[in-house]
């Protein structure tokens, strides 16, 4: 070739190699960073459980990583000049779009079980105290179990939750709300039983005469509500003073024998007032339980056969100190906080009336 046509081509050449190469090069390049992305896309899916919280979008991007894995191998394995990456190139920026949605239905799904998980948590945490304060005022052995329940639940979802198990955390609440609402209804069923109980007509009637007998007398009276936890102080038909009470293990259960654990019902006076150094329990009004009355349901439920024969009527039924503890835990007294009985000592004496029911009838008190 003459030299002329030679130099008239050399230019040519050299804008053909500086068009050419670059685009050799970008199809034998593998998308790496595509690649690199999308595995680190599943791998946050894998961390939020997406195989079971976003199961369709995540079996989508492992079909597409798949897809662009295997084509990018077979690209690898031609000749340098040979590859052609393009394709996988298309592929693996599909799987990488893929593998973000995978991860964040899955991270959003996680987000969600979790704050719907907590919040249940959260919710029996809360309902369960108030609950167990309900349960004091008319308790029965299927509330009972039925609280318990609810509380081993609400440590199973806690425990669950704090190892990232947010369905089982979920699934544990929810078993212990449906406990929750078992003892509720348990309770319910108690104060329904408790209000239509054929004794409402005797208590309406004993406090009744209680209050007259303060309207005649101008002295006070101490009326105590077994189901409000109340023991409560008038003069006439006013209420002077009112005080949180624990009763008798038994709760709102009338006592029948002794040793029953059960705070008595019926019209008593005090006998006697005992204070510090007297008696084990700080101050104690001494009440003159069994009365006459006392003796004669007794003996009509020995002769009934609901009593046995061998048992006693028990005695030294008291208001004394040392209470205050939100719990029925006395064997039978009434208990209110040592403050408490500084207050009420002073304004009682020897002989005031003290009139003790299941509940005191809104009709019996004008």
């Amino acid at each position: 070739m003459r030299p002329s046509l030679m130099l008239g081509l050399a230019p040519w050449r050299g804008w053909f190699l500086l068009a050419v190469l670059p685009a050799l090069a970008a199809c034998g390049r593998p998308p790496l960073e595509d690649l690199d992305a999308a595995r680190h896309a599943m791998a946050r899916a894998a961390a939020a459980e997406g195989v079971s919280r976003a199961s369709a979008p995540c079996a989508a991007a492992r079909e597409a990583l798949v897809h662009a894995e295997a084509e990018m191998r077979l690209e690898s394995r031609r000749r340098t000049l040979s590859r052609d990456f393009e394709k996988a190139g298309r592929l693996m920026s599909e799987a990488r779009i893929a593998a973000e949605i995978c991860a964040y239905q899955a991270g959003a799904a996680r987000a969600r079980i979790r704050a719907r998980s907590g919040a249940a948590i959260q919710d029996l945490t809360a309902s369960l105290p108030r609950v167990h304060a309900l349960a004091r005022h008319a308790w029965d052995g299927e509330s009972a179990d039925a609280l318990l329940q609810a509380e081993v639940a609400l440590g199973e979802a806690k425990a669950a939750f704090a190892r990232q198990d947010y369905e089982r955390a979920g699934e544990a609440a929810d078993r212990g709300h449906a406990r929750l609402a078992g003892a509720v209804a348990g309770l319910n069923r108690a104060f329904d039983a408790l209000q239509q109980s054929p004794q409402r007509v005797v208590w309406k009637k004993w406090v009744k005469q209680t209050l007259a007998e303060s309207v005649r007398t101008g002295r006070p009276v101490i009326i105590v509500d077994k189901l409000r936890r109340q023991l409560r102080l008038f003069r006439g038909t006013d209420e002077v003073a009112s005080y949180p009470a624990d009763l008798g293990i038994a709760g709102v259960a009338s006592k029948t024998q002794a040793d029953d654990d059960a705070t008595p019902e019926g019209r008593y006076r005090v006998t006697e007032m005992r204070g510090p150094g007297q008696t084990r329990y700080y101050r104690a009004l001494m009440l003159d339980y069994p009365n006459a009355e006392d003796r004669e349901r007794f003996q009509k439920l020995k002769r009934s056969g609901r009593v046995p024969r061998d048992k006693g009527i028990g005695s030294l039924i008291e208001i004394h100190g040392h209470g205050g503890r939100s719990q029925d835990w006395t064997r039978g007294c009434v208990a209110l906080d040592n403050d408490q009985m500084d207050d009420l000592v002073p304004r009682v004496q020897v002989g005031t009336a003290v009139t003790i029911v299941g509940t005191i009838p809104e009709e019996a008190v004008p």
